[in-house]
């Protein structure tokens, strides 16, 4: 009767921690870039898909046309200033977004809504258009170089103003460049 019961509840045991574990790891890793710009804080959260064999060509031409890419995996990516900035050319109060994409083969739009925290694929449902603060268009170009997982990063600083720099998506061969203005 003891071994049932210890057999039962080792089962048991094996059986809660198996689901415990397999609920907490995600299709692909959340990655949180927290940057400085002059004297403003940028931070951004994004999930992380590799390219696991597929062409991101195919997969951005696949998603090509009016559709609405999450930016990444998963949860909707998330950008918060600390202070008002310019953003892909655009005025942007001080706050928390949501970052989405619309690619293109010369350029992508690039799309800031204020509704934040939702499942990726919830634009135009949970994620109101109307909710865009504004869409702007950047170039895309292709590099030598291929990024296996979606990043998300700070470049090209100005050194000597400290006033501006640029977010980069990279994935693949492909690279858009989204300038950030601060006022110091």
């Amino acid at each position: 009767m003891k071994k049932s019961i210890l057999l039962l509840a080792s089962l048991a045991f094996f059986l809660i921690t198996e689901s415990t574990f397999a609920q907490r790891v995600p299709g692909s890793p959340r990655a949180t870039v927290k940057q400085m710009i002059g004297n403003t804080t940028m931070e951004i959260d994004y999930g992380r898909p590799s390219l696991a064999g597929r062409d991101v060509n195919k997969l951005i031409r696949d998603n090509r046309g009016s559709e609405v890419w999450r930016t990444g995996a998963n949860t909707s990516t998330s950008i918060t200033f600390d202070k008002d900035v310019t953003f892909a050319g655009q005025s942007l109060k001080a706050g928390s977004y949501s970052l989405w994409t619309i690619p293109g083969d010369t350029e992508w739009t690039i799309v800031v809504n204020t509704v934040t925290g939702t499942w990726g694929t919830e634009y135009g449902k949970k994620v109101p258009k109307d909710s865009d603060v504004f869409r702007a268009k950047v170039p895309v170009t292709k590099t030598s170089a291929s990024v296996e997982t979606f990043t998300i990063n700070m470049t090209d600083f100005d050194n000597k103003k400290k006033d501006n720099a640029n977010l980069e998506l990279a994935w693949g061969n492909l690279s858009v460049k989204i300038p950030i203005k601060v006022t110091n």
